[in-house]
């Protein structure tokens, strides 16, 4: 019998560490790691023309359905990281090809890096520190007024795993939360959180924090009358996607003081191009989308794509199917062991 194939095509992404790690789970399986970058179909095809399981590390690799029709043996698309805007999961699931990531590797990182651009876009910290290294004190851009944090409102777009680590985290802060998600309940051991309509969030809340998924509902979410709905106070951040927001209605907002600032750790572009509009506000914080990295986090990673490859290899489910209701190829087994 021959050995499973396992093709990564965006190994050209990871800098350090290796796939050491990979390498030696996928090979005592019985397996074989290949690392193969390509970056277009016609690369892709090429490359995994043998592949069983592909492995996806870059969010614009293009897994629409023209590629997914070019891969005649691929049983498992498997996602470095949580979001999977780049693959056509109705496709895949046409194809009989299941569809996972690790969707909890970097929960408690995604949430620490949005609590913390909350804070600092409402204390002004980084004005403050530009301010001060460019030889002035008290004179930081006064953009807007500081307030007592437990006096504000934060609205959380999307109430999934991230978001419900933010509430847990700020519970103790006093302030009040609330959450806007269509799909979502009330969570029992999140009682302080209130669920309502986008509209009356946008409209209400001080602090505005974006978590939810890039789908064809989300794009653009964030728009031109949603930014006019919110306070001229308010505060936007996101560490979801870049499309979510209308970069053009944002950057007009801000330049506009129509709200008070933002801070966004994923843009449209990536990276962002030199001399964006981005750069000449003295409202907004930036960082590389780079919320969800740490070493620990990069541990997780590398450990759930090889507990995934391993459950696929041996014929079960993957801890964390995106398309759980998809007619594999291969029958798989629930981990006790039901089809």
């Amino acid at each position: 019998m021959k050995p499973m194939i396992v093709v990564n095509v965006d190994c050209a992404f990871r800098q350090d560490p290796g796939y050491d790690y990979e390498t030696k789970r996928i090979t005592e399986l019985g397996a074989e790691l290949h690392l193969r970058p390509a970056k277009t179909e016609d690369e892709i095809a090429e490359a995994c023309q043998d592949a069983d399981i592909i492995l996806l590390e870059y969010p614009n690799t293009p897994f629409g359905a023209s590629t997914i029709a070019r891969l005649p043996k691929c049983q498992a698309l498997v996602k470095y990281g949580i979001g999977l805007d780049n693959v056509d999961i109705p496709a895949a699931t046409r194809a009989g090809i299941v569809v996972c990531n690790t969707a909890e590797f970097c929960l408690e990182e995604v949430s620490d890096h949005a609590i913390a651009l909350l804070l600092s876009a409402s204390r002004r910290i980084v004005s403050m520190d530009r301010t001060i290294r460019s030889g002035g004190w008290f004179n930081f851009p006064q953009y807007g007024s500081i307030r007592r944090i437990r006096n504000l409102q934060l609205g959380l777009v999307g109430f999934g795993r991230i978001a419900q680590a933010v509430a847990r985290k700020l519970a103790s802060y006093g302030m009040t939360i609330v959450a806007s998600d269509p799909y979502a309940k009330p969570n029992p051991r999140l009682p302080h959180v209130r669920l309502m309509p986008l509209d009356e969030l946008l409209s209400t809340s001080d602090l505005i924090s974006v978590h939810v998924p890039l789908t064809p509902a989300t794009r653009g979410m964030i728009g031109e009358a949603q930014l006019r709905a919110m306070k001229p106070s308010a505060i936007l951040v996101n560490t979801s996607r870049g499309p979510v927001c209308d970069e053009a209605a944002l950057i007009q907002a801000l330049a506009e003081r129509r709200i008070s600032g933002a801070a966004l750790d994923v843009f449209e572009q990536e990276p962002l191009p030199a001399g964006h509009a981005f750069v000449e506000l003295d409202n907004v914080i930036l960082t590389p989308h780079y919320s969800g990295r740490s070493e620990d986090s990069m541990v997780d990673l590398r450990m759930t794509i090889a507990d995934s490859v391993e459950a696929l290899v041996k014929g079960y489910w993957p801890p964390f199917p995106a398309n759980p209701d998809v007619v594999p190829k291969r029958p798989l087994q629930q981990p006790g062991g039901a089809v």
